[in-house]
């Protein structure tokens, strides 16, 4: 058999997350990062049904539940994302996201760099994002730093 055809079991695994990820619909990637909650998406939902020309993300986004730019980059580009090779850092696709604004990335980086501390862990601390939101980046995007400490210095 052709190695082009074996499969590691890390990469029969990351594959299956991939696939499981990509199939989800939006309200239920949207809520496993807790940018959304369970009564948010429920509402939307049934808003979807008097307006059935909306996508449950256009719903979510008119009423303040997310922003568009959160809506376009998982429907658009997550399941993208999820298969890249080479990550970009964590930041970059929160901006990308429109979880964290360039202003609120230079105030965690300004921090990181007087500390140490990680990026996802300072973004944490001032408020910018939950830390359920920075586990699930962690776990789909960066798998091998979920168990690391978050408080780690980088620069030791």
């Amino acid at each position: 058999m052709s190695s082009l055809y074996r499969l590691t079991s890390q990469s029969y695994s990351d594959l299956r997350r991939i696939l499981s990820i990509k199939t989800k619909p939006l309200g239920e990637i949207l809520q496993e990062a807790d940018l959304i909650s369970p009564f948010q998406l429920e509402t939307a939902l049934s808003n979807q049904i008097q307006y059935p020309d909306l996508r449950i993300g256009e719903i979510l986004a008119k009423s303040g539940s997310i922003k568009p730019e959160t809506a376009d980059f998982f429907v658009r580009d997550w399941s993208k994302v999820l298969m890249e090779q080479e990550k970009n850092a964590i930041g970059y696709y929160f901006e990308r996201a429109g979880i964290l604004n360039q202003e609120q990335i230079e105030v965690i980086l300004e921090e990181q760099r007087s500390t140490g501390v990680r990026f996802g862990t300072v973004a944490v601390f001032q408020g910018f994002i939950k830390s359920t939101t920075l586990d699930f980046f962690l776990a789909n995007l960066f798998p091998q730093e979920i168990d690391k400490s978050p408080f780690i210095n980088m620069y030791r």
